[in-house]
């Protein structure tokens, strides 16, 4: 039996697809070791994993950095991608800690825990697998293909943009790196699992881009998190989603929700009066009574997996767990975001024709309506979700990252 080492980002949409992962870990008689921060040790406990807490000072989940609230575009992307690199040192050592005190055989690593480019560099460390519940985009820029004029567009503006938005923070990473390893960096600090040893992409083939040619062998394992009612209550409500009416989910994730003006509420506004239930899951956010029409229902959290295969539509930020929990049970989605790599799920789910893709912050109740419109009366916007949903069921799921961690720890890589 292998001692696998798993590296994870103290962040929900980091956590919820780790966890599965670390269960069947756990269930195959493996070892499983988790550095996280501390708000989920008790989540990896309660799988039968060993927890250990990040150092503080990158323990990132703390609610520290109020000034990111002010920013926007290229200074709050700067600012979140600084808060990664300059946390790689005590992560590194952290993960050092962890080498020397125990066997490891494979690392499960977060792609944005910065830590993992200095430790790939290493000519002798354990394998490393990344675990892939972000849109795969190395090298970046990592777009999708263009397929209209439109397209084509937001490409040659993102490519124009991007060594604009990185170029200080790679300066940054490459003092960070040279720091910990005597020498610079050969790619750009987010590419860093171009080193790695595989990456255990959480969606299937037809919802990923094609990237060319890359040094890592790259496994669609598809989507794993889980939502049901172990971890969250039916509402009072639940009943009205079965009463005929066709069911439109929205939801702006449980993170970027601190402004539910964004996309919820013109969502509902764009639903009011009309004849489906609108759903609403606010990720913990507050929502008034008074915003919602009579058609309309709210809860903090849902449980996904019942919800979805009653959904005729989700209207979602573009989280790309949720995208792809949708597209799991084979609902169309109408994708709005600009943020974090919102942007990047936004052009898949544009590519891959399972829905529309707006990529911007906020939305109008007028152009969304016109989206869910077009969705709703248009079949071939069901009918590729429901042959993405085919193929996500084919994918291997956990089995599939046990048998990759399996496969890992028989043929090592401790390199001189």
């Amino acid at each position: 039996m292998a001692t696998v080492l798993i590296c994870v980002l103290p962040a929900k949409g980091h956590v919820g697809p780790t966890l599965p992962a670390a269960e069947a870990l756990v269930r195959a008689g493996h070892t499983v070791r988790v550095l996280t921060g501390r708000r989920y040790l008790g989540d990896f406990a309660a799988v039968g994993a060993t927890a250990v807490p990040l150092p503080e000072e990158s323990d990132l989940d703390d609610g520290r950095f109020p000034e990111r609230e002010r920013l926007r575009g290229i200074r709050l992307a700067r600012f979140d991608l600084t808060m990664f690199v300059t946390r790689m040192g005590p992560q590194l050592a952290a993960i050092d800690a962890e080498l020397a005190a125990h066997p490891v055989d494979v690392v499960l690593c977060d792609p944005l825990l910065m830590a993992g480019l200095p430790l790939t560099m290493r000519r002798r460390r354990p394998p490393v697998l990344v675990l892939g519940f972000l849109p795969l985009t190395v090298p970046l820029p990592g777009l999708a293909p263009s397929r209209t004029f439109a397209d084509h567009a937001r490409a040659l503006v993102t490519k124009a943009m991007m060594p604009l938005v990185l170029r200080p923070v790679q300066a940054t990473a490459e003092r960070e790196v040279r720091a910990l390893t005597g020498r610079a960096p050969d790619v750009l600090f987010l590419d860093w699992p171009l080193g790695s040893d595989g990456v255990l992409q959480m969606t299937c083939r037809g919802f990923e881009v094609p990237q060319g040619e890359q040094p890592m062998p790259v496994e669609f394992v598809g989507p794993l998190s889980a939502s049901d009612t172990g971890k969250h209550r039916l509402p009072a409500w639940w009943s009205d989603v079965d009463g005929g009416a066709p069911v439109v989910l929205v939801t702006q994730g449980s993170v970027a929700n601190n402004d539910l003006g964004d996309l919820v509420v013109p969502t509902l506004n764009a639903l009011a009066g009309r004849d489906v239930l609108a759903v609403v899951s606010t990720g913990g956010a507050d929502l008034p009574e008074d915003r919602l029409p009579a058609n309309a229902r709210a809860a903090t959290a849902l449980p996904y997996d019942e919800l979805l295969p009653r959904c005729a539509l989700m209207v979602t930020n573009g989280g790309y767990g949720g995208v792809n929990h949708a597209l799991r049970h084979g609902v169309p989605l109408v994708c709005v975001g600009a943020t974090e790599d919102k942007s990047a799920v936004v052009a898949r789910v544009r590519w891959s024709g399972a829905g529309i893709g707006l990529t911007r912050r906020r939305v109008s109740a007028r152009t969304v309506g016109k989206a869910i419109d077009r969705v709703l009366g248009d079949p071939r916007y069901r009918a590729r979700a429901r042959a993405l949903a085919q193929e996500i069921a084919a994918c291997p799921g956990t089995a599939g990252v046990v048998a990759a961690v399996e496969r890992a720890a028989g043929h090592g890589r401790r390199r001189d």
